[in-house]
């Protein structure tokens, strides 16, 4: 009995210790539809000329109802701080406040950068993704 109320403890100390902050906002990449009856096949690498299904999530909404979704490829596989090329430009208009969902295809290989602002700060991205399409 002494050692259940031990490990009890434990479990309550660590649950109040190691608490997670999801409250930022997130993107995720898939192969298929985000749909709630067949669910998604999340990946992070896809085949030149696929559909690349992407979902914005912010679970304490967007502060307005227009995103701007820009796409870049990085020109430098072999470094981090090598150039950048202008790929894609979107505005995006929401019909849900905290969720978006849509599709890009991109026909050239290479790793790409999409990073999603709001409206009201053009500066520092809502949420940044990394994929490689091969």
């Amino acid at each position: 009995m002494k050692k259940f109320f031990k490990v009890f403890i434990f479990f309550i100390c660590m649950f109040f210790m190691t608490a997670c902050d999801n409250e930022h906002a997130m993107i995720g990449f898939s192969r298929t539809p985000f749909k709630k009856e067949t669910g998604y096949n999340p990946a992070n690498t896809f085949s030149a000329g696929d559909k690349i299904y992407f979902a914005i999530y912010n679970p304490k909404g967007f502060k307005t109802k227009l995103l701007k979704l820009q796409v870049f490829k990085k020109t430098d596989n072999n470094s981090e701080f090598g150039g950048y090329e202008y790929l894609y430009n979107r505005t995006l208009e929401l019909t849900n406040k905290n969720a978006y969902t849509d599709y890009v295809v991109i026909n050239t290989k290479g790793h790409f950068v999409f990073q999603v602002f709001d409206y009201t700060d053009f500066q520092k991205p809502v949420v940044l993704g990394i994929i490689k399409v091969e």
